[in-house]
């Protein structure tokens, strides 16, 4: 029920779901946000599946770009340009796919990137 009243409340007001409010605190230290992706990716460099993934393997995998990003519970993705018209901020509850390696933090979901800065 809760999270139908999150959902709805979303819908109505979509600015809510796009900000995180753990941002830079603790566990999400560094969290820019979630954000839409397709076959022609947001991040373009250095895609790749890492087995039992997590937050500090893709950030140390990234290392010389500026973000990363996690995507479907096992994809990291590093690239330097984050804004793109093609590519705009999505809804938190889109990123909602724990990450393999890590439950506790969101890994993107299917063409969804948690995006961090290196």
């Amino acid at each position: 029920m809760k999270n139908l009243v999150l959902v709805i409340f979303c819908l109505i007001i979509d600015v809510t779901c796009y900000s995180n409010p753990y941002r830079n605190i603790g566990h999400y230290k560094g969290y820019v946000g979630c954000y839409v992706d397709d076959g022609n990716r947001l991040l373009k460099h250095r895609i790749s599946f890492l087995h039992g993934i997590t937050l500090e393997k893709c950030r140390h995998h990234c290392r010389g770009f500026r973000y990363f990003g996690l995507q479907y519970r096992d994809w990291c993705l590093c690239g330097n340009h984050l804004h793109s018209p093609g590519y705009p901020q999505a809804s938190e509850l889109q990123c909602n796919m724990p990450c393999a390696g890590e439950n506790s933090r969101m890994c993107g979901g299917g063409y969804r990137n948690s995006i961090y800065h290196v």
